[in-house]
C-alpha cells in the first residue's frame, strides 16, 4: 500500500469540545468501536467518493464511512462530533511520525 498521506485530503484530532453526539454509531464484529480521537477523509480509489476514516490514539483505523462528495464526508463530521470546516487541516507539514501521528497544530 502507498503512503497514505499522499491520498490525505482533511484531517482533524479531536478534541475535548468535539463530543460524539450519539446520533451514530459505529460496530465492527457486532461490537462497538472505541470513540476516534483523529479523523480523516480520504479519495476513494473506485470512483469520485471520500471515505470518512476513524483513528484511535495510537494511529490505528477504527472504522471508516463512505460519502459521495468532500462536503458529504464533512457533513457525517460535524454531525457526529460537532467538527466545523474550519476545524480540518489539509497542511501535511502539521502531521508527523509518518502516517499514524499527528502534532497539534498551532492556534
Amino acid at each position: 500500500m502507498s503512503d497514505v498521506s499522499e491520498k490525505l485530503v482533511r484531517w482533524v484530532r479531536l478534541r475535548e469540545n468535539h463530543v460524539p453526539t450519539g446520533r451514530t454509531s459505529h460496530k465492527v464484529d457486532g461490537q462497538t468501536v472505541e470513540t476516534a480521537s483523529e479523523l480523516r477523509v480520504m479519495p476513494f480509489s473506485a470512483d469520485q467518493g471520500f471515505y470518512l476514516m476513524h483513528f484511535n490514539a495510537d494511529g490505528d483505523e477504527l472504522t471508516d464511512t463512505y460519502h459521495e462528495s468532500l462536503d458529504e464526508a464533512l457533513e457525517q463530521a460535524n454531525f457526529e462530533f460537532g467538527v466545523t470546516p474550519d476545524e480540518w487541516s489539509s497542511d501535511q507539514t502539521a502531521r508527523s511520525g509518518g502516517t499514524n501521528n499527528v502534532t497539534e497544530a498551532d492556534d
